[in-house]
């Protein structure tokens, strides 16, 4: 009895099972690659490239996949739930992490603590699946567009949408909490909006990439290294130190303040932001178009020291009131208040 050959991906070598010439995640990295012109294989992406068990990546005019983002250890893209008929998002390991038992470590390791927070707040994830050797994992598609874009597009957000857009970001890092999460990295970027004429209709916290559960080893950065955005990240994870849900305050914190003024409050390179982070006084002196009672909030959310801000979301939920109360009198505020 003869034995049937079997086709190999000509990029990563996984044992295809179909026809096609490489494996759906090679497809779509090597589409994506600058100068491919296309497939680093085809010219055009046939439909087994890019289907992915009942997901079908869904293309841009030009036959690329729609990439909604790059996260830490993968690409998103939109696609289209064929059975049930709906948009998700769906994200893949990065090009290159392909055949890294580590990172498909990592990566499953993301998409499970993704799934376990169940909040409006916070983008689900519902399914893992593999293809090729390599995972995916799909979640919620939210219409809309990130908070980052926003803010370029307006330059600033007024502060009743700023602060309630910090509102719902700390509903969500409640949630995460309570799986004994921390994210990580929450920036503009990773905060989808979604606006109804000009009003606020959502908020989710996206990518939790970079997320790991609180006193547990981190298996993304070595020992004492760094992880997360620099611009965004604490006193704390520049030192390596073990960081907790303060440390999404204080990103959420630097968040606000971009939000107000369209401007980060340290600027410069990886190093000199690691610098300001740890040892530079807030620059204050920026924030004299700003409320009182937000100066406050700000002056707490970015104490160099964790125990100086808030210690929880909830603690921050409940400040918010004071706050809107506060600009609604006129009147000014301390935290100590």
């Amino acid at each position: 009895m003869k034995a049937e050959s079997k086709q190999v991906c000509q990029v990563c070598g996984t044992v295809l099972s179909n026809d096609s010439e490489s494996c759906p995640v090679c497809a779509l990295q090597g589409a994506l690659r600058p100068g491919s012109g296309g497939s680093a294989l085809n010219d055009t992406l046939s439909e087994s490239e890019l289907r992915f068990e009942h997901y079908r990546v869904l293309q841009n005019p030009d036959g690329t996949p729609l990439e909604l983002g790059h996260g830490a250890m993968g690409v998103t893209y939109k696609a289209f739930h064929v059975h049930l008929q709906c948009p998700v998002a769906l994200k893949l390991i990065n090009a290159r992490f392909i055949g890294d038992a580590s990172a498909r470590h990592r990566f499953v390791r993301e998409a499970r603590a993704a799934a376990s927070v169940r909040h409006p707040n916070v983008a689900s994830v519902f399914h893992l699946g593999e293809s090729g050797g390599n995972y995916f994992y799909a979640m919620e598609f939210v219409d809309g567009e990130t908070l980052a874009k926003v803010i370029q597009h307006s330059g600033r957000i007024e502060p009743d949408m700023a602060l309630e857009v910090a509102a719902q970001v700390a509903l969500g890092l409640t949630a995460i909490q309570k799986q004994h999460l921390v994210h990580r990295d929450i920036k503009p970027s990773n905060i989808m909006v979604s606006l109804e004429e000009g009003r606020l209709e959502s908020v989710k916290i996206i990518d939790l990439g970079l997320a790991k559960v609180v006193a547990e080893e981190d298996s993304i950065s070595s020992a004492g290294g760094f992880t997360g955005t620099p611009g965004y990240a604490s006193p704390e994870q520049f030192a390596g130190l073990g960081t907790d849900i303060r440390s999404d305050l204080y990103s959420l914190g630097i968040t606000l303040w971009e939000m107000l003024l369209g401007k980060l409050p340290f600027q410069g390179s990886a190093a000199e932001l690691m610098y300001q982070h740890q040892h530079a006084a807030l620059p204050t002196e920026k924030l004299r178009n700003v409320p009182a009672p937000i100066i406050a909030l700000l002056e707490v959310l970015l104490a160099k020291d964790p125990g100086q801000r808030f210690q929880s979301p909830a603690e921050l939920q409940k400040a918010l009131p004071i706050v809107k109360e506060a600009l609604a009198s006129g009147s000014p505020l301390t935290m100590q208040d």
